[in-house]
């Protein structure tokens, strides 16, 4: 995909797209050859051309074939370093997380590591520290998680996200999600409740959502060829049509909308055909993601084609076609394997990364 810093450069002009997006790309679809020990690890990464912005990754090691290397020190592309590595962790599924500083809050509260469904998920590689939390007790896990984190309550919380694969109906999702608002109230927390998710799609469901108080809906897309064979039964039963109908409910109801994409799965003609169908009841820039396939088993499952940074950098473009004139723009706070990094269609991006 990249040779070499040269070969790096030289794309990043021919695609006048800035090197560290090039490299990003690169580096989430390749994975890295590591000496460390498990397949898979998140840190921050300090890029030697941006060393003021330091990003969060997580990233498929063991990657033999990968140009990219990475210890705990540094990480090189084609033997060349090219970054600084601090806090490197296992992925494990913990209980939650921070993002964005202390204004996002991030719950794995139904056992995400017990799901075994999509091809592309690593939950199933890694050991997990995230047992079910209790109705009883998610209020009073909020209060230490606040406390050790040095915060009086949640009220500066602006989003708690529930993202987690394992509810396999509706109504108990919903259940969930009641319990969490009442837990994030008890913590003096009023922000918007997001939910990633394939299962709340009736138009009687998200009518109790938005009765939650703020919410906001990610529908787990994914990909649009090749479900049955990709995605667990709760996502690929749904249509592409279904979707895009749920989302137009949700967001008639006031609730914030978007969905997860996975870069890397379908002919890129396939996905601007479909994608171009959701912009419209799309109201929050959506969750695209670089494919990782984090063994080599998972490789079977790229679209042909997209081993090559060209191919990424068409779809780069494409999606950039569809999204520009909403004025919608990424994050990569919110995503750590996102296409974009610093600039989206020659725009600068703004805003934290971590």
């Amino acid at each position: 995909m990249l040779e070499s810093v040269a070969h790096l450069e030289k794309v990043a002009k021919q695609w006048n797209v800035n090197t560290e997006d090039v490299l990003l790309i690169a580096l989430n679809a390749c994975g890295a050859r590591s000496p460390l020990t498990k397949p898979r690890m998140r840190f921050q990464l300090r890029l030697d051309s941006r060393p003021a912005d330091p990003l969060f990754l997580i990233l498929s090691l063991g990657r033999e074939d990968s140009p990219f290397e990475l210890d705990e020190h540094e990480l090189r592309l084609g033997g060349v370093k090219v970054g600084e590595i601090d806090g490197i962790e296992d992925d494990d599924a913990v209980l939650g997380y921070w993002r964005n500083g202390h204004r996002m809050l991030t719950l794995n509260s139904n056992a995400r590591s017990q799901c075994t469904g999509c091809v592309f998920c690593p939950n199933t590689l890694e050991d997990a520290s995230d047992p079910k939390i209790k109705a009883l007790d998610l209020a009073g896990y909020l209060g230490a998680l606040a406390a050790n984190s040095d915060l009086a309550d949640l009220s500066s919380v602006e989003t708690v996200t529930v993202c987690t694969g394992c509810f396999l109906h509706e109504h108990l999702a919903l259940d969930h999600l009641a319990e969490v608002r009442r837990a994030m109230g008890a913590n003096g927390c009023t922000g918007t409740l997001h939910f990633l998710s394939s299962v709340l799609t009736t138009a009687t469901g998200l009518e109790a959502a938005a009765e939650l108080g703020p919410f906001h809906l990610t529908l787990t897309a994914e990909c649009f060829t090749e479900r049955r064979q990709i995605l667990k039964e709760s996502k690929a039963k749904l249509t592409p049509e279904e979707m895009v109908t749920a989302l137009g409910h949700a967001k008639d109801r006031g609730i914030t909308t978007d969905f997860t994409y996975i870069v890397g799965l379908d002919p890129i003609e396939a996905a601007v055909e479909n994608l171009k169908h959701f912009v419209p009841v799309t109201t929050t820039f959506p969750r695209f993601q670089t494919y990782q396939a984090h063994n080599p088993f998972m490789d079977v499952y790229r679209t042909p084609g997209s081993g090559t940074i060209e191919w990424h950098l068409t779809m780069r473009r494409s999606i950039e076609q569809l999204f520009t004139d909403t004025g919608l723009r990424p994050a990569w706070w919110q995503n750590y394997r996102s296409p974009w990094c610093f600039t989206f269609a020659g725009e600068e991006l703004t805003g934290a990364r971590i």
